[in-house]
């Protein structure tokens, strides 16, 4: 046989080989959403390790299972603090699915944790063009953060304004504008917002230390000591540090 007819049969066995991926069964896609649910539930009882073998094995049974890439990519990104494998995984369920607005979320959310704050942004206004998307508060938040920390103070509060308009009830959306409001030096402001972010959050102990500290600088001196007693008897087990912080502040009043 020739160089070149050897060359030419290996050239139809490699595109033979690349044409015959292997495409999940159905029995393989329904294992891979069964084990992305027991993930799902895993992790929302705080079993990390758990939620990561389960997605492990999700993805062995459909590569190409976009939920699967993004919640895996939630889990090293804000578990175990590994942002670049986190990216890896954003991209391949937005590969798989380019209108997957959720993940491209997620992905803004690594650039923003990482200060990669024009790409965050880039990303974050795309999703914004996602009319479908249902939870577009999410990324107006994340996108007026990412706009405060450029330097880009009035826009970021008008895309976080529009994040508690969306959804009067967005915790995070009160608590960013109240923190805007008070490294700003507007302090009326601010004490709105955290406020607001109490009203909205009332189980959440930073609510009220948040509150608390406004109000001790406004001088108001007995709301803000009721705001540290209720910050340190709200705090959770875990937060043993914020009961520590608010006890300090509520003894220094």
């Amino acid at each position: 046989m020739s160089r070149l007819a050897s060359a030419s049969c290996s050239l139809v066995l490699l595109l033979m080989s690349a044409g015959c991926a292997h495409t999940p069964s159905e029995k393989e896609k329904r294992s891979a959403e069964i084990h992305y649910d027991l993930a799902l539930q895993a992790q929302q009882h705080g079993h990390m390790q758990d939620a990561l073998q389960e997605l492990q094995k999700s993805l062995e049974n459909d590569p190409d299972y976009p939920e699967a890439h993004n919640a895996m990519g939630i889990l090293l990104h804000l578990a175990f603090r590994r942002p670049d494998e986190a990216v890896k995984h954003y991209e391949h369920a937005l590969k798989v699915r380019p209108t997957f607005s959720e993940a491209r979320t997620n992905l803004a959310n690594v650039h923003l944790d990482q200060g990669r704050y024009d790409e965050a942004i880039k990303l974050y206004e795309l999703v914004l063009n996602d009319m479908l998307y249902p939870t577009p508060y999410i990324a107006q938040s994340n996108l007026g953060w990412a706009l405060y920390k450029k330097g880009e103070t009035e826009r970021a509060l008008q895309s976080l304004k529009a994040s508690v308009t969306t959804n009067p009830g967005f915790c995070l959306g009160y608590r960013n504008l109240g923190i805007i409001y008070d490294e700003t030096g507007r302090l009326d402001d601010a004490c709105r917002q955290f406020t607001r972010f109490r009203e909205n959050c009332a189980n959440v102990a930073e609510a009220y230390m948040r509150e608390g500290v406004c109000q001790a600088k406004l001088g108001q001196v007995d709301a803000a000591k009721q705001a540290f007693e209720s910050c340190e008897a709200k705090a959770k087990p875990a937060e043993h540090a914020l009961k520590d912080d608010c006890r300090r502040l509520l003894e220094k009043l």
